[in-house]
């Protein structure tokens, strides 16, 4: 592995790591968000990232709190080589937060789903005793139907935001992104 650091202290980019060189850089610059990050690296970052926090998750039992865990223990990691591979590409960090606005507000919209559902099943436990309520989720004017509605806009946002996130850090490294050293 080379030295990730230039001579002026900012992170330099390994166009030809391999897939251990680009897991170390990764741990090593988990508070870098200075310098350049390659595709190479950027993408074998996240090849091993993606399946582990699958894996995580999948642990009976202690799965959700490890999974938790290792999101939290990994955001801010994942957040620097994001930067330092928009810098390789001639952009500057606050692109990171364009990639990421439909995610926050699909992340939103659950929670008002999430709270919406909470209404519906107090709304029941309420009304049993008389009748079983009819809920109607196909019809997008009642309350079942508008949260299903924007359970699938949110879903929409999530998946809009991933193919932006896609296309800005698959951009070709540029050489006015030196600037950023």
């Amino acid at each position: 592995m080379r030295f990730p650091y230039s001579g002026n202290g900012t992170w330099t980019p390994d166009y030809h790591c391999g897939f251990i060189d680009a897991v170390k850089r990764f741990f090593i610059g988990y508070m870098e968000f200075r310098g350049r990050s390659s595709r190479r690296e950027f993408w074998l970052a996240i090849l091993f990232f993606i399946p582990v926090s699958v894996l995580i998750f999948l642990i009976p039992a202690a799965g959700t709190v490890s999974g938790i865990l290792w999101m939290l223990a990994t955001m801010v990691p994942i957040m620097a080589i994001s930067f330092r591979r928009l810098h390789d590409a001639n952009r500057t960090g606050w692109w990171f937060l364009l990639g990421h606005v439909g995610t926050i507000l699909a992340l939103a919209m659950l929670v008002i789903i999430a709270f919406g559902l909470v209404i519906i099943e107090i709304g029941m436990i309420m009304v049993i005793p008389h009748e079983p309520p009819k809920l109607d989720f196909h019809n997008p004017n009642s309350f079942p139907g508008m949260l299903l509605t924007l359970f699938y806009v949110s879903l929409g946002m999530a998946g809009i935001s991933l193919i932006i996130q896609a296309f800005l850090y698959s951009l070709p490294s540029k050489p006015e992104g030196v600037r950023f050293d």
